[in-house]
């Protein structure tokens, strides 16, 4: 998502991806990543990684499937993790979660959407059945009505720390956490193995934490 100021409303220009529509491979557990600087594997997770990379923030969706977000959203997070981890590619980049499901609970599936941008501007998630009713109810129902302006406020918020940067927000102590283990644990683990993290080392030595 790229923000653009246009008179008094904000605008953005986004991008739709379905992750079912492309081939993604499991993360092999290899660490090739971490000596190469990118993924052995040639599939869609490397063109959609220098994407979000040219990305200034990113909304994850997911219906929640036996408690969790769905295979598809795991499988790229996993073979994103050790470039969020160890590269920081993603430090500056914005996240909203959004999770759905019937009667499943939705609140933690929706901050696990984000589990690898560690700014979260927030989360929204529903669920599509009436407790008390016990009866399936359409999104553009009353019930729901409520949604759309959450929807749209979660939106407008992740615009807007998009384009201030805010200091404090919701993700600021996992943002803080990571930087403090890069510099107290993963330094020391990283230049105690430098063939294992020869890509690590170089990527860390052209930003300047070495």
């Amino acid at each position: 998502m790229r923000w653009v100021q246009k008179s008094v409303e904000p605008k953005a220009t986004t991008e739709w991806v379905n992750l079912c529509q492309y081939d993604l491979n499991y993360c092999q557990g290899c660490s090739i990543c971490l000596k190469t600087g990118k993924c052995f594997q040639n599939d869609f997770i490397t063109e959609l990684k220098e994407r979000i990379i040219e990305f200034d923030g990113i909304v994850l969706c997911s219906p929640v499937y036996e408690g969790h977000i769905t295979t598809q959203l795991k499988t790229f997070l996993d073979r994103l993790a050790l470039f969020s981890l160890y590269y920081g590619d993603f430090d500056a980049k914005w996240s909203l979660g959004i999770a759905t499901s019937g009667i499943a609970p939705t609140k933690k599936t929706a901050v696990e959407c984000t589990m690898v941008f560690p700014k979260l501007s927030g989360i929204l998630h529903s669920q599509t059945v009436s407790m008390n009713k016990m009866e399936y109810c359409d999104f553009t129902r009353y019930e729901h009505s409520k949604l759309f302006s959450k929807a749209s406020k979660c939106g407008l918020k992740l615009f807007s720390n998009i384009k201030e940067n805010p200091s404090y927000n919701r993700g600021a102590i996992k943002t803080k956490w990571i930087s403090f283990l890069r510099q107290n644990f993963l330094k020391r683990l990283v230049l105690k193995n430098k063939e294992m993290f020869s890509g690590v080392i170089k990527n860390w030595e052209e930003k300047g934490w070495l």
